[in-house]
């Protein structure tokens, strides 16, 4: 375990120093333009975007590296063990778009602390993950954390997206990989079933993708347009569940449908 433990904190300590250059270096401000559909789109700083990305593929490789360093892992497939270092990725993409609003340098260098210790817990819960039924306790508090950092950090995602009032082809894409990214790990199945996980993620990202084109073109606050994506995550991701349980039915959509209706209502009232 002591090797587990070691890649971890060597995982963390090299994100959280990526984060720090990320954050001091005078990237150059330039605009990028490119065609998109015969409409220019420009892209502001494209080195602080390539080095935001190098940053989460580092945390996801490492990542990669922990999970397969388990006695018990069931398969070595890539599409499977994928599953298990998301979450991780998504901390560093969220680290990238809020540490730039902290007001003084001791809340900076406090989130970045915050950050690697969450970064820390959620790797390790990833680990304890591969093993659900040889070890059902540890397995209990590793499934809770996943849950609510998931859902949670697809709520800020989704709010913070929304609010940098980007290109749509720009906010719609990001949201579609963030969805992709926390759906694959929330509806993780057994190794042999994998294909059915990426294949719901994959339309549960599209539908959020085109649901945040929408929402471009409304003219609503940021936390409103977070809540109604984050309704329509946790109404797809709970269909999803029950479809790949073999539960689904006509009485669930009814549920589903009065929740969704009743939660909307209260959004639009705040």
């Amino acid at each position: 375990m002591s090797i587990v433990y070691e890649r971890i904190s060597v995982i963390v300590s090299l994100s959280l120093i990526g984060l720090t250059l990320y954050s001091a270096l005078p990237f150059t401000q330039q605009v990028t333009a490119i065609m998109l559909f015969n409409s220019p789109l420009g892209i502001d700083s494209p080195q602080r975007w390539v080095m935001g990305l190098l940053l989460v593929a580092m945390v996801v490789a490492g990542t990669d590296t922990v999970i397969r360093t388990h006695p018990q892992l069931p398969s070595t497939r890539l599409n499977y063990v994928a599953t298990f270092c998301m979450l991780p990725g998504l901390l560093v993409i969220l680290a990238t778009q809020v540490l730039a609003f902290a007001p003084n340098s001791q809340i900076w260098a406090g989130g970045l602390v915050s950050l690697g210790l969450l970064m820390w817990v959620t790797i390790f819960s990833q680990f304890q993950q591969v093993a659900l039924k040889s070890n059902v306790q540890q397995a209990q508090w590793s499934r809770i954390w996943q849950q609510l950092l998931g859902y949670s950090l697809m709520l800020i995602l989704s709010i913070v997206i929304y609010h940098a009032r980007s290109r749509a082809a720009l906010s719609a894409t990001g949201m579609s990989i963030i969805t992709l990214m926390t759906t694959v790990t929330l509806l993780r199945q057994e190794s042999a079933h994998i294909s059915k996980t990426w294949l719901f993620a994959g339309i549960i990202a599209l539908n959020l993708g085109q649901l945040m084109w929408v929402l471009n073109y409304w003219r609503i606050t940021s936390l409103h347009a977070g809540l109604i994506l984050f309704l329509m995550f946790y109404i797809l991701l709970g269909l999803a569940q029950q479809q790949l349980l073999g539960k689904f039915s006509q009485r669930l959509l009814w549920e589903f449908g009065i929740m969704a209706a009743i939660t909307l209502l209260v959004i639009f009232r705040l």
